[in-house]
């Protein structure tokens, strides 16, 4: 959870709207359609992908900091159905787990 919410190379908090630096241009289709400045929260993006298949500019060619906060990059700044249900149910067995 620590790496996910930004303790990682990017410092990037990879959930939308939370954090200090978080993905303000995810590759969402709702979120770059809308008129909001600010995408809609609590999306979970990709992260780096040093495979970078966008053919997008990336700040960096280390692995763990190949990720863009660009509209175009699919490869790192997708939000996808696969892991946003993974991330929710992560967050609700962390939240049990810490209950007990």
């Amino acid at each position: 959870m620590d790496y996910i919410l930004g303790r990682n190379a990017t410092g990037y908090c990879y959930v939308t709207g939370f954090g200090v630096k978080s993905p303000v241009n995810p590759h969402h289709r709702l979120s770059a359609s809308d008129d909001m400045e600010e995408p809609l929260p609590g999306f979970l993006v990709g992260g780096p992908n040093p495979g970078k298949q966008d053919g997008c500019e990336y700040p960096s060619d280390i692995p763990d900091e190949c990720y863009a906060d660009v509209l175009a990059s699919y490869a790192s700044n997708e939000v996808a159905i696969n892991w946003q249900g993974l991330f929710t149910y992560f967050i609700y067995a962390l939240n049990a787990s810490l209950q007990r």
